[in-house]
């Protein structure tokens, strides 16, 4: 590839992050199949230069194909633009700044109160995908049953905080905790925060829309957390023989806060 070229796959990984030869939807742009074109195309020393590119800010630039993943169509080859957890998280893609702002209902929002509306749904996104289907995180060939409406989130969303409402202590909860931003959202305030957090994991290609309101893991998400699941459980973790857990608002939003957790 020339650098033009290079520039192009470039361009077009880091805003869709997967490219696949032959799309499971049967559709792809010009653009797609250009870039499909030039990665099928390229040479070691092509691959080796994207790679470095790639691992400059993170990421790392991995391919796919029925013989590695059988639910992959037939003569389909996908490749990927996954983030690299273990070496730092990449700007960009679900960076806590995205999230946050993707995830506020105003501007004068609390970044945690944001940050915990995405942690908290990510979690119940991840039985939905994996522990609803018997799955591991380590199991990516079965990754096309990973499929979920968008009205089961919302339930499962509604049924997690009630139990979350009725576990709290409130004499012992302070006035501004985190946790206080769920006792008062209305069931119109979870669906909102709901759809914002599918809208923000279609954005960064975790999951697709298969029909309306249907939404499906993609393999990039698959990937993702087959790669970064135990790296990422480890960031929360502060003392795993006394169970003591950081957090997941105070990763996002860098406060250091340290909470004891129990099973």
């Amino acid at each position: 590839m020339n650098i033009e070229e290079t520039g192009q796959v470039v361009a077009h990984l880091l805003l869709h992050r997967i490219v696949e030869t032959r799309p499971a939807n049967g559709r792809s742009s010009d653009e797609q199949r250009e870039v499909a074109k030039l990665l099928l195309n390229m040479t070691p020393d092509d691959r080796r230069s994207l790679e470095g590119i790639f691992t400059g800010m993170r990421l790392s630039l991995v391919d796919y194909d029925p013989l590695t993943v059988p639910a992959l169509p037939k003569n389909n080859r996908v490749f990927l633009l996954a983030r690299n957890i273990a070496n730092g998280d990449p700007s960009g893609v679900l960076a806590p700044e995205i999230v946050i702002e993707a995830m506020k209902e105003k501007g004068s929002e609390p970044a945690r109160e944001a940050a915990a509306w995405f942690v908290h749904l990510w979690l119940i996104h991840l039985d939905l995908l994996y522990t609803d289907h018997g799955r591991s995180p380590s199991n990516m060939d079965r990754y096309a049953e990973g499929m979920f409406d968008f009205d089961l989130l919302l339930a499962r969303a509604r049924e997690h905080f009630e139990e979350l409402r009725q576990g709290l202590d409130r004499n012992e909860v302070p006035a501004n905790a985190v946790f206080r931003t769920f006792e008062k959202a209305s069931h119109a305030e979870g669906e909102r925060r709901c759809r914002r957090f599918v809208n923000l994991m279609a954005d960064a290609a975790l999951l697709t829309t298969i029909s309306k309101d249907v939404y499906q893991q993609t393999i990039l998400s698959a990937h993702e957390i087959k790669r970064n699941y135990e790296h990422g459980l480890q960031r929360f973790v502060l003392d795993a023989s006394t169970k003591r857990y950081r957090l997941g608002t105070d990763i996002l939003t860098g406060t250091g806060t340290q909470q004891e957790a129990k099973e």
